[in-house]
């Protein structure tokens, strides 16, 4: 049998994993139009844990953050909110991590990481001890990710995909021995 996944939270990166960040850049983001990532709204109203955004912002505050997840209409989702400029210090470093974890109450293994940066969210919070889920498909592709060698504990190309993931995790079918038995899909790990 596969182990449980006793998750008590799940955070998410918020550029170009929650926010299209390419759209309208010479705008603030206090100003800025309303762009979210494909699957957004309906993904993170069937996910069941209390949800938090880590994200590295150059000048937004936790007060800046949720003031557009107001906007978008997905602020009542998000119980924690961190930014780097509150952690004085952005992913992938480890006083980032440490201060978000703080933040929410929360151990290295209760919560599950979501980003689209290998060489911030990825390597970051595996570095750290956090299980990561790497966004992998092009439409999550951020310009300044650089190929790194750390390798996340789970890739899914669509944040559509997260909801099977965390059933997967939670809920995992024993392994069956019997080769006549029909093999359960195999959990999307990167490992």
């Amino acid at each position: 049998m596969r182990k449980t996944m006793r998750l008590k939270a799940i955070a998410f990166d918020w550029g170009h994993t929650i926010m299209d960040e390419r759209r309208d850049l010479d705008l603030p983001v206090e100003t800025r139009p309303i762009h979210l990532m494909p699957g957004v709204v309906e993904t993170l109203e069937q996910l069941d844990l209390p949800l938090a955004l880590w994200a590295n912002t150059r000048v937004a505050v936790e007060a800046d953050a949720r003031r557009w997840l107001e906007r978008a209409g997905i602020g009542r989702l998000f119980q924690w909110v961190t930014t780097s400029v509150d952690a004085g210090a952005r992913k992938p470093a480890p006083e980032f991590f440490q201060f978000a974890l703080a933040r929410c109450a929360l151990e290295r293994h209760e919560v599950l990481f979501v980003g689209n940066q290998r060489n911030a969210d990825v390597v970051g919070g595996e570095s750290f001890g956090i299980r990561t889920v790497w966004l992998s498909g092009a439409d999550y592709r951020s310009e300044d990710d650089r190929p790194v060698d750390c390798t996340p504990s789970y890739a899914i190309a669509t944040l559509r995909e997260l909801p099977s993931l965390l059933q997967e995790l939670r809920h995992p079918e024993p392994e069956r021995t019997d080769d006549r038995a029909t093999r359960a899909a195999p959990v999307r790990s990167a490992r």
